[in-house]
Parts: C-alpha cells; structure tokens; sequence
C-alpha cells in the first residue's frame, strides 16, 4: 500500500466505527492516535471479519468483556447486568456493521469492491494472532465512556 491509500484506509475505518458507534450503539466514541499495541489486560472480545478483492484482509473489533457487555447492553436496550449469551451475537454483528461499512466507503473512495466473511467472535484472556504472512496493521484506538475499545486493519493482499 501507497502512502495515499494508507491515509484513505485509515479515515474511513475511523469514520466507519465512529458513525457505526453513533447509530447502533447510541454512544459516541473519540478516536484515539492511530498504531501502539492492543491492551489485553484480563478477558478480551474480539470479533472478526475477512475480506478479499483487489485488497484482502480483516477487520478486528477488540474489547473487554466489561465494554462488551455495555455495548451489548446498548444495542438491545437492556443492562448490562442482565448480558449473557447475547454478547457474541452483538459483538459480531457491531464488526459486521463497521466492516460493512467500510468497506462500503473504500468502493466510494477507491473503487474497490469486496466480499466479506460472516463473523467470528472470540472470547478469551491468552491468546494472540500469528500471521503466516507479512502483513500491514492499522490498529485505531477509541475511548468509549471510561472503557478502551479498538478497530484493526489487517492487510494481506494488495493487488
């Protein structure tokens, strides 16, 4: 990837989370300075979705499971004392929203299309991900009431 795309890339995955965040979970987060390391203190969510085109690769959502149960919490309108089971659910479809989003926005950007995966959601407190190939990271951290959430890009393929 090009300087100009890296930029494109990032603007839109940060506005996609944004307006995701804004319209599913009625909750605003402020974005953080893109790149560092994920925070994995204790239990971590995090969700997953593939895509592949003329670029290829995934897009993460990360958080604790104290985060995830508010945004759970949110999006069905109920507390978070009472999430159980329908966290994941919640989980994947919030990184299917921004994913979806996303990549809605670089077909208007840089006209690329792609197809997505269906999610997968992750729960769990040691445990990381290996690449068998080189890849490029774009990791954007928000802050989302008291809580740190993220949203990573991961390029695989760049055609």
């Amino acid at each position: 990837m090009n300087a100009t795309i890296d930029q494109v890339f990032q603007d839109e995955l940060i506005t996609a989370t944004s307006e995701v965040f804004s319209t599913m979970v009625f909750t605003e987060v402020q974005p953080g300075e893109p790149g560092g390391e994920v925070q994995r203190d204790g239990t971590n969510v995090v969700g997953t979705i593939a895509f592949t085109g003329k670029t290829s690769g995934l897009v993460l959502f990360y958080s604790s499971i104290a985060a995830a149960k508010q945004i759970t919490a949110s999006m069905l309108m109920m507390e978070p004392g009472a999430v159980g089971d329908e966290m994941h659910d919640a989980i994947g479809e919030l990184t299917n929203m921004i994913a979806g989003s996303f990549r809605t926005r670089i077909a208007h950007a840089l006209n690329e299309t792609w197809a997505i995966s269906v999610p997968t959601v992750t729960v769990g407190s040691d445990f990381y991900t290996k690449f068998v190939s080189e890849v490029q990271r774009l990791l954007c951290p928000f802050t989302m009431g008291g809580e740190k959430v993220f949203v990573e890009l991961i390029v695989t393929k760049r055609n």
